[in-house]
């Protein structure tokens, strides 16, 4: 009888972190004549790039860090009801190998059944929901677990 061994996680656990972490999202790219936007950390750092390099409404873009090492792909998928998105991570060794399946997967969902909820989203075999929040904020979300608890969320700046 042999042992079956789960994967090794992408990530290591040295890359989550329990404490609150706060992002600005720049919706303007690093890089002259392309779509994309940068992310900074709460002191102001760049931490990630997200480049599209061949047009402004391509079906892949690019999760870059700051030295634009691809992290991450994510890729769109096209369907008749419903739209879906694979995220892909890479390797971190120099040779930058494309994992062959999704790390996660993100759909929409059907606003028939809860119109609070925006996407669905997959990463093995847990499952989140990007709840949409109401007003004050243009745009919020956040994301939940099965549980109902908050592991983040996205509200939209008032600049003044």
């Amino acid at each position: 009888m042999s042992k079956v061994y789960p994967k090794s996680p992408f990530f290591s656990p040295n890359h989550t972190t329990s404490r609150r972490e706060t992002f600005t999202i720049w919706m303007k790219s690093l890089v002259c004549h392309t779509n994309g936007c940068t992310v900074f950390d709460s002191n102001g750092q760049i931490v990630y790039r997200v480049e599209n390099y061949d047009k402004k409404c391509s079906n892949e873009v690019y999760l870059m860090d700051l030295r634009g090492q691809v992290l991450f792909t994510i890729r769109k998928k096209k369907s008749l009801v419903f739209g879906r998105w694979d995220v892909y991570g890479w390797s971190s060794c120099s040779c930058s190998i494309k994992m062959e399946k999704p790390w996660f997967q993100v759909k929409r969902y059907c606003r028939i059944f809860r119109r609070d909820i925006a996407c669905q989203i997959t990463v093995g075999q847990n499952k989140y929901w990007m709840e949409r929040l109401s007003a004050p904020y243009k745009a919020a979300f956040r994301i939940v677990n099965i549980y109902g608890g908050i592991i983040a969320e996205v509200i939209s700046l008032a600049w003044s």
